[in-house]
């Protein structure tokens, strides 16, 4: 054989032979998985170390790539720390959420006038839109029966109480409350959501978005506003997700409110207090304290959702295990308040 033809054809089976061995089955897709859980793992890791930050406010705008030898996928290792941790999709039981405007005002009447308003009534429109679509349950304030409940709520529980978004939300059993406002800044159009847990009023998170205003006098104020109010709602999700996710391990909240009703010595008073959370705090997974005083126990109460599956199976729980302390009558029951009166 022709020596060149001999190193033709050597040269043609060791290509051969390569392309065969570079020619393997895929990679199991259940490997790709898990290299890439144990990725997300790492990143939650070293978020939770570091701390989260918006990335919607201006703080945590994106920082242009350099030649930096910090950086990582064109991105500076100091911003990739302040990230927010990633929140991957959620499957379990899905928060009742309650969209109200942020306002102080004194009459419940007055929220509904500031609700209506129409830049207002764009952004709650809009966020509750947004919910809906991801199919949330969201609860509404609306007609006079509603609000009676709410300013007699507001007289029960809470005297000069002036915060008629968490009064609502309680009085209609959302989990989390949505307070909004809006404002224009310059050429900006800004929005801020903020979320809320009811039982606490602890706030959930915060986030703030904008849209430019291309349109100068002439621009849809309306649009643009619910253009804002989209904007800050996936970010906001992502919060509220995540502290509902971790508060379920600690039970379901809900705020009980006992009315110490007769005459007691102060001794008695304070016999009462111990008593009634020693025995309660036996039955559920955690008992706090938001005031005691000798007329009003006002707690909150962390239920076992596979033990109690509502608040009237609360109620029923807590006036049981009190009846060798005193008689415990119930006054009003929402989906997250028990209003009760103790003799």
């Amino acid at each position: 054989m022709n020596r060149k033809l001999l190193f033709a054809l050597i040269g043609f089976l060791v290509f051969v032979t390569g392309c065969a061995s570079s020619a393997k089955a895929p990679p199991d897709p259940s490997v790709q998985r898990l290299q890439a859980q144990k990725g997300y793992d790492e990143l939650d890791r070293e978020m939770n170390n570091n701390g989260a930050l918006d990335m919607e406010s201006p703080a945590a705008a994106p920082v242009t790539a350099s030649t930096n030898p910090n950086t990582v996928n064109n991105q500076p290792a100091m911003v990739r720390q302040q990230q927010p941790a990633i929140v991957r999709d959620y499957e379990g039981p899905k928060p009742t959420l309650m969209v109200l405007p942020a306002t102080k005002a004194k009459e419940a009447q007055d929220l509904i006038v500031i609700q209506n308003e129409p830049s207002s009534k764009a952004m709650m429109e809009a966020i509750n839109a947004f919910l809906t679509q991801k199919h949330y349950e969201v609860k509404s304030l609306e007609g006079q029966g509603a609000l009676d409940e709410l300013i007699q709520m507001q007289q029960e529980i809470a005297g000069d109480e002036e915060d008629f978004s968490y009064l609502a939300s309680l009085a209609l059993g959302a989990d989390i409350y949505l307070t909004f406002s809006g404002s224009v800044q310059g050429d900006m159009v800004v929005a801020e959501v903020n979320a809320y847990e009811t039982a606490t009023a602890r706030l959930l998170g915060s986030q703030t978005s904008e849209v430019k205003n291309n349109s100068g006098p002439n621009a849809n104020l309306r649009a643009l506003s619910q253009s804002a109010a989209r904007k800050a709602m996936p970010g906001l999700e992502k919060k509220i997700l995540a502290y509902w996710s971790a508060d379920q391990k600690n039970g379901v909240q809900y705020k009980a409110v006992i009315k110490i009703k007769g005459s007691y010595s102060n001794t008695q008073i304070e016999d009462v207090h111990e008593s009634v959370l020693s025995t309660l705090k036996t039955i559920f997974n955690k008992v706090s304290v938001n005031a005691m005083t000798s007329k009003t126990m006002d707690l909150i109460i962390y239920a076992d959702p596979q033990k109690y599956a509502d608040s009237h199976e609360v109620y029923s729980a807590i006036r049981n295990s009190l009846k060798s302390v005193a008689s415990i009558s119930k006054t009003n029951i929402s989906r997250k308040l028990l209003l009760m009166d103790l003799q």
